[in-house]
């Protein structure tokens, strides 16, 4: 990202906004300094008569000494502690003085019996594809002994394809461990810098809310937004402060899956905790929010009860986001195959139209064709190739040490061969996540495309925006040409 291009984490459009508010710039909600509270990431509400608020811009978010100082805990001198190393941005263009010239690759001396960079990296592929052919023909041992050849020739000081082979590696040799570990320790804060400097959750989520508030009918009395994983549940302050002033009342149900249907922690904050912090940030705004927990078979039978009722003027809104780098965990996919499947019982039988928005960051949808697994790990290789090399871009050299922590907490949990395999032994099962057949798509506006455009650029203009699907109803982030997050949305 170029230094002089601003991130405001809080930054969401002018579809927030009443038409009370006579003002055309973008308005801006605390999303962040109202739920993580932290003096590097203050946004002070914006309303309409005063829009002249200051935006956090990259530079002063890396060089805050805070930042720093919660991304220097993983590389303290102490024994044991993780390697320090140089690292070269390769490509990026970006350097944090005007001295160093990032882009031009200082010049090394390969010495006989060593390895180039290139020669490396070729070698590294050719294995990592070899690896994927041994695990399509259940070759399991040929697999190990590859991906042993692999570790002892990659780090997380390497470029992209490299250090996503060192992740891989990490199925078979578990040197990342101390490096997660002492990663974890600073999770909130690391989270926090994650979500703002890079677009991939802002987007989804800006997109998402842009949808819901677009579908939304004007005589509707209550919306009941339902969460597929609501997590830490920063996708929601600004809107509840948009449905504040629309005078809506608005109840929020979060979806409780098992464990076993995520990789890694749930969440940095159990669900009590979000929720008091939602219900207090609606209350500053003079809304009455109703937030509940429950299992995916509760929920279905709620709606029916209310159905028999007569139901009220309650307009659904089902929202579902997986497998978002920031969330650094990953749901199952029968686990949204049967969230979706309950959205559509549920908006069919209900007296109110409603909306579906599904926020993708995985690969499936892709790979679901491929014709067998080391065609879909190859294409797995090239999609989380493409986030690392778009993480490396947006982060200063001098700070690769901290990048080196942010991956391994948000990006490591997608990368694992075991991880891709069940995968694809799920798409085998017939997990089918395609709701088009019985929903219309609702169409992205062509003013949620320009502001969503508006929040990505920068970066040499590497990221692109497009909207897919038949009815134009996705809207599709890529890096370089490879699609990184996708958001769909559906209406009946």
């Amino acid at each position: 990202m170029d230094i002089d291009a601003y991130v405001d984490a809080c930054e969401f459009s002018s579809k927030f906004s009443t038409p009370d508010d006579n003002s055309s710039d973008i308005s801006s909600f605390p999303c962040f300094s109202t739920i993580f509270p932290t003096q590097f990431a203050q946004s002070p509400m914006t309303s309409g008569d005063d829009q002249s608020q200051a935006t956090l811009s990259v530079d002063d978010f890396l060089q805050d000494p805070n930042f720093c100082g919660d991304m220097e805990f993983v590389f303290s001198e102490n024994e044991g502690s993780f390697p320090s190393q140089e690292v070269a941005s390769e490509g990026s263009g970006w350097s944090p003085s005007h001295s160093v010239k990032t882009n031009e690759a200082p010049p090394s001396l390969t010495l006989p019996g060593e390895e180039s960079e290139l020669d490396k990296q070729l070698s590294v592929l050719h294995l990592l594809k070899a690896y994927g052919e041994a695990m399509e023909n259940r070759q399991s041992d040929l697999a190990d002994v590859i991906m042993r050849c692999v570790s002892d020739k990659v780090s997380l000081n390497d470029g992209p394809l490299l250090r996503l082979a060192f992740n891989l590696s990490q199925d078979v040799e578990n040197h990342g461990d101390y490096l997660e570990k002492e990663s974890s320790k600073n999770f909130d804060s690391a989270f926090r810098v994650f979500y703002q400097i890079f677009p991939y959750g802002r987007f989804a989520h800006f997109t998402a809310n842009s949808v819901i508030l677009e579908a939304l009918p004007a005589d509707t009395e209550t919306i009941h937004i339902v969460d597929f994983d609501m997590g830490e549940a920063v996708q929601w302050p600004p809107m509840l402060e948009a449905l504040a002033r629309l005078k809506k009342g608005v109840k929020l149900t979060a979806i409780k899956w098992e464990n076993e249907n995520c990789h890694r922690a749930p969440s940095i904050w159990s669900f009590e905790e979000a929720k008091k912090r939602l219900v207090d940030h609606a209350r500053q705004f003079g809304l009455k929010l109703k937030v509940a927990e429950m299992e995916i078979e509760e929920l279905a039978s709620e709606i029916k009860r209310m159905k028999k009722r007569g139901g009220r003027r309650e307009w659904l809104a089902f929202n579902c986001t997986v497998q978002l780098p920031h969330m650094g965990r990953m749901r199952s996919r029968k686990a949204v195959e049967e969230f979706l499947t309950v959205a559509k019982e549920s908006m069919a039988i209900s007296a109110n139209r409603g909306i579906i928005t599904l926020a993708d960051g995985d690969s499936w949808e892709n790979l679901k064709d491929c014709s067998g697994f080391g065609s879909f790990f190859e294409g797995n290789i090239a999609h989380y190739q493409a986030l690392l090399d778009s993480i490396e871009s947006n982060f200063p050299v001098h700070l690769a040490e901290a990048r080196m922590a942010l991956e391994c907490l948000f990006v490591s949990p997608f990368i694992s061969s075991k991880v891709w395999l069940e995968k694809w032994m799920e798409i085998k099962a017939s997990c089918n996540v395609e709701i088009g057949s019985s929903l219309e798509g609702w169409r992205i506006s062509r003013e949620s495309m320009e502001e969503a455009a508006e929040m990505v650029k920068g970066n040499q203009n590497l990221y692109r925006l497009r909207t897919g699907g038949q009815w134009n109803n996705e809207m599709i982030l890529e890096w370089k040409g490879h699609p990184l997050v996708r958001v769909c949305a559906w209406r009946n």
